[in-house]
């Protein structure tokens, strides 16, 4: 390169960093008239067009500097970013690849590229492309949520967990939750290190029951019949002020749920317990059905949200199974919906419930469902599952006679389907509860 043109290019670089964009620009088209001939005078002016948003006019240049001079792996690149802005998805993906031609190693040229495919309708070529990314740069999480994306859109749920998971754990964010973390490496197989992140919790706040609780979710072992209230009241004052938008984001369908029972029942004005109320998401919807409305929660804070929807006749602070024992056949229908999660053992509350059912009272209620091959087992979210089996002898030995029973998404979690069962079931009669087995 000349001296002169060397002089120019370097002062106008100079003020481009500066950004001293319209000096820069003015010293960039000076260097361009005195020589003519020169690429990178035309690739920087239009790069620096480009960052002005003046995009037709930096496609010129950017194109120009190429037809020069095709050896460079960045001024295809930066091509490639243009044509992308400019919607030119096809002229943007041989900018890329002719740029990953000449730098295989660059991680985001894989990442556009990826993201190109994938808008392209190629899902497989940008596959290929955010894995490739994921080889050259493990550490960084931006091709393991682009994975993620992809493979959630199409149902491929378990990998799309994967994916988000390693995304998370390699995300730079600071103070992120240590249940989340501990629950992302144990679902890529670090189970010692989730198990090291919960120890490590507790050692630091010994009276906290949420790492004592996951510690046992983890482990596998000596799983407890219930949650206990500790972990309960803990858990849920914490979530109570963004509990229903989290419930939003994981299409919590319950009320919906709920709903479609009770449109199917012929009755109206009946005494109505929400059992594990929470929020009063389904206060809402039992309301038009009720004389009288009573919710029921371990959670003092989850229990002012409920107050505020103002849909309640009464509100009670109480751990279900006490408060049950209290009222006998007090009740025509009782909802318990997405709180069976957090007991194992459900004998000693379906008991409740019948006893404080009167004659031919319904229960609805909601679990997940275990496909472990066990009446029950602890998921590694903190909540419990229940095998089909181990609710119908249930329902059975304690006197219920179902009235319907289906499997039915009750939220999505990573993009994928949580599967559980709606039941509703009848009080036959008026059996001695205590006698059952």
């Amino acid at each position: 390169m000349p001296e002169g043109k060397a002089i120019l290019l370097q002062r106008a670089m100079a003020l481009h960093l500066e950004e001293r964009h319209a000096e820069s620009e003015a010293l960039y088209r000076k260097t361009i008239s005195e020589y003519p001939d020169s690429p990178e005078p035309r690739h920087y002016l239009g790069f620096l067009l480009m960052q002005q948003g003046k995009l037709e006019e930096s496609l010129e240049f950017l194109s120009e500097s190429l037809r020069l001079d095709d050896s460079k792996a960045e001024w295809h690149y930066n091509h490639g970013i243009l044509l992308s802005r400019l919607d030119r998805k096809e002229e943007a993906i041989e900018s890329f690849l002719n740029s990953l031609k000449l730098d295989s190693a660059n991680y985001f040229g894989w990442t556009n590229l990826g993201s190109l495919f994938e808008e392209a309708g190629e899902p497989d070529q940008a596959e290929k492309a955010y894995l490739a990314a994921s080889r050259i740069d493990p550490e960084c999480p931006d091709a393991y949520y682009l994975l993620s994306s992809l493979l959630a859109s199409q149902e491929r749920f378990e990998e799309a967990k994967y994916f988000n998971c390693k995304g998370f754990i390699k995300d730079p964010a600071k103070d992120k939750p240590r249940i989340r973390l501990a629950v992302a490496h144990f679902e890529i197989g670090m189970k010692s290190d989730a198990i090291a992140i919960m120890e490590n919790w507790l050692a630091d706040d010994p009276e906290n029951p949420v790492p004592s609780h996951m510690l046992t979710a983890f482990r596998g072992n000596d799983v407890p019949e219930r949650c206990s209230d500790r972990y309960l009241e803990a858990t849920f004052d914490h979530f109570a002020a963004s509990f229903d938008s989290h419930l939003e984001k994981l299409k919590y369908r319950g009320p919906e749920l709920l709903e479609k029972e009770l449109l199917l029942l012929d009755r109206h004005r009946m005494e109505i317990l929400d059992m594990g109320c929470g929020t009063g998401l389904n206060g809402m919807i039992l309301k038009p059905f009720s004389a009288s409305l009573t919710g029921v929660d371990i959670s003092a804070a989850m229990l002012e949200k409920a107050r505020e929807r103002n849909c309640y006749d009464l509100l009670v602070k109480s751990e279900m199974g006490q408060f049950l024992q209290k009222e006998k056949d007090r009740f025509d229908l009782v909802a318990c919906m997405d709180t069976l999660i957090y007991f194992g053992n459900l004998e000693p509350v379906l008991k409740g419930v019948f006893s404080s059912l009167r004659a031919s009272g319904i229960f609805i209620f909601t679990t997940e469902k275990c496909e472990s091959g066990t009446e029950y087992d602890l998921d590694i979210s903190g909540r419990y599952r229940h095998s089909q089996s181990y609710l119908s002898g249930l329902i059975e030995a304690i006197g219920f006679e179902t009235a319907s029973s289906r499997d039915a998404v009750i939220r999505y979690e990573s993009g994928r389907p949580v599967m559980g069962q709606i039941c509703r079931v009848l009080k036959r009669g008026s059996i001695d509860v205590q006698s059952v087995p």
